[in-house]
Formats: C-alpha cells, sequence, structure tokens
C-alpha cells in the first residue's frame, strides 16, 4: 500500500524485537526476575512463525529494517534457502544506504567541535524557548478573574521551587493563613500497574483523574479550605481528568513543559498564555473506558474539547 498505492519511496523501520521470541521473563516477569531489555519480544501475531519465517514475512511485507535485532542468521539462511531473493535485499540496502550518501556521511563524517559549540545555546535561540514556553500554557479556568495575581504577593507553593517565586517577586509563606494566594504545580494523575515489564516500570498507565490522597489535590483541598485563590499549573503529560479538581481551584493553567519562571509570569501577568488543548479532556474516567482507542477526541461530552483555551 505504502509503495504502490501511496508512492512512498522512502525506509520502512519495523517497531523493535519483531522477529524475537518471548522468553519466561518476557511473558511473565517478577520481582526476583523481572524484563529486561534482552527479553523483549514484539512477535504478536506472528507467535506460531520461526524466526527464519518471520524475517520472510517481514521482508514480503516490504520492511527495509528490522529493529531491535542483530541476529542477522535467520535472514541469511533464509536467503541460502531461497526463501529471499538477494535482489530483495538489495533493494533494501539501496534504500536504507542512499540516503546516508545524499547526507554526505561517508565524505565528511566529523564536525567541528568549536563549531558547533557556537550553535548551541544561543541567546536567540534561547529567547524563543523561553517565549514559547510562556505562550504555550493553556489557560482553561480563571474564576472571578483570578489572574493575574499581583506581584509582590505571599504565595503558599506545592511542587515548586520557591526560588524560582521569590525569583519572580513573590514572598513566600508556609501559612496558608499569610497566603495571598496559593500555586500548585503538578503532573497528569498516574498509576504504574506493570513495574516488572522494562517499559512499564518506566511509563505512565493508569487513571487519570485526581483524588482525595493524591498530593496535588490535598494541597489544593487545604488551600481552598483556608479561602486562599488557588491555581494549578498541570504538566499535561497525558490528558488529564479534572472534573473533580474544578471545586478546588481558581485557575487551572495547562502547559506540556515550563518552568517555573514561566508559569509564574503568566500568573502574574507578565506573559500571556496563548495555547490550545492539543487533544481533549475527557469529564470522567468512565468516559474514558467508553472512549474508542483507535479514535481522537471522541469521548462523550468532553469537560474540555480539542481547542479549548481562554
Amino acid at each position: 500500500m505504502l509503495r504502490r498505492d501511496l508512492g512512498y519511496e522512502g525506509i520502512i523501520l519495523s517497531d523493535w524485537t519483531i522477529t524475537r521470541d518471548c522468553n519466561e521473563r518476557c511473558m511473565k516477569p517478577t520481582d526476583e526476575a523481572p524484563q529486561r531489555p534482552q527479553d523483549i519480544a514484539t512477535f504478536w501475531g506472528v507467535e506460531d512463525l520461526s524466526v527464519q519465517e518471520r524475517y520472510v514475512k517481514g521482508l514480503e511485507a516490504g520492511i527495509d529494517q528490522f529493529g531491535g535485532t542483530d541476529d542477522v542468521a535467520p535472514l541469511l539462511q533464509a536467503i541460502e534457502t531461497g526463501d529471499i531473493d538477494i535482489a530483495r535485499v538489495d533493494q533494501s540496502v539501496i534504500r536504507i544506504m542512499v540516503p546516508k550518501f545524499e547526507l554526505g556521511m561517508f565524505d565528511n563524517p566529523y564536525v567541528d567541535p568549536a563549531a558547533a559549540t557556537s550553535n548551541i545555546g544561543r541567546a536567540d535561540d534561547i529567547a524563543k524557548a523561553d517565549r514559547l514556553q510562556r505562550e504555550s500554557q493553556v489557560l482553561l479556568r480563571n474564576e472571578g478573574s483570578a489572574l493575574p495575581f499581583a506581584s509582590g504577593a505571599k504565595v503558599w507553593l506545592h511542587g515548586t521551587a520557591p526560588e524560582a517565586a521569590t525569583a519572580a517577586g513573590l514572598q513566600v509563606v508556609d501559612d496558608l493563613a499569610e497566603a495571598d494566594f496559593a500555586l500548585v504545580r503538578a503532573d497528569t494523575p498516574s498509576e504504574m500497574l506493570h513495574p516488572n515489564h522494562f517499559f512499564g516500570s518506566r511509563y505512565k498507565e493508569g487513571r487519570l483523574n485526581f483524588e482525595p490522597g493524591d498530593p496535588a489535590y490535598d494541597a489544593l483541598a487545604r488551600a481552598k479550605a483556608a479561602q486562599v485563590p488557588t491555581i494549578l499549573a498541570i504538566f499535561l503529560d497525558r490528558p488529564a481528568v479534572l472534573t473533580e479538581i474544578l471545586p478546588v481551584t481558581d485557575v487551572i493553567l495547562a502547559n506540556f513543559g515550563a518552568s517555573d519562571a514561566a508559569v509564574f509570569d503568566v500568573a502574574l501577568g507578565r506573559a500571556s498564555a496563548r495555547g490550545r488543548l492539543p487533544f481533549e479532556l475527557p469529564r470522567s474516567m468512565e468516559a474514558v473506558e467508553l472512549q474508542d482507542p483507535a479514535a481522537p477526541d471522541d469521548s462523550a461530552d468532553p469537560l474540555y474539547p480539542f481547542g479549548a483555551g481562554l
């Protein structure tokens, strides 16, 4: 389909380890024997084929490069037995090698370290990155026009560096009774559901909603109980369900990787959050579970739709 119907002429690279067999640590990792990189196999759908047959099937499907394996013996065996024509292998070699020559990797493979250093961390690049960290934030909630907060105000913090608040001209207080507002920084909630799997120990999985007992939720609830205006600055590394957090927040400011300084500049009105959501935020975990996993932005009655932002 890619080559014939869509006219694609580039390299087709497979996912990692699609030809490998799945051992016991791959199938059933435990605390005593967790899954390691060398145990990973993703041979789903071709479990009954031999490694050699998987190579043949992959090449026939159009794969040029098999990711995550250096086991070439079954591929060489398939060539020797005639299951794969060497001309088919040559096609893939050409597709992989031509771009390398076009990039000059064999003509001038080395860089000038001094020139590289002069092109990294330039002042105009840093200024652009700082501006984008501010403008890309998404203002989702601003009850009673709470924003902007006043420069020089007293702030109670959770999940934020006090030094950044001080540098922004704010007074950091430990007692909520003294605070003019509270700022809580948090990530989208998550759980670790597969701690013994190599990727499971590194992924964020599970629920997307806040609950009592979550440190960020409890911090916001404490501030709200003290009748202190609250701002949640949430890093949307995953789409969050924010319904439960609404009663304890006055301001919700979403970001996709912003420094404390960038968050404070928006909170104090020194910069404007101009971003829009690149995905919807569902209203509940039930809505998430009913969603089509293969479709974007299709949950019923999302709390914040795709493109939302004040």
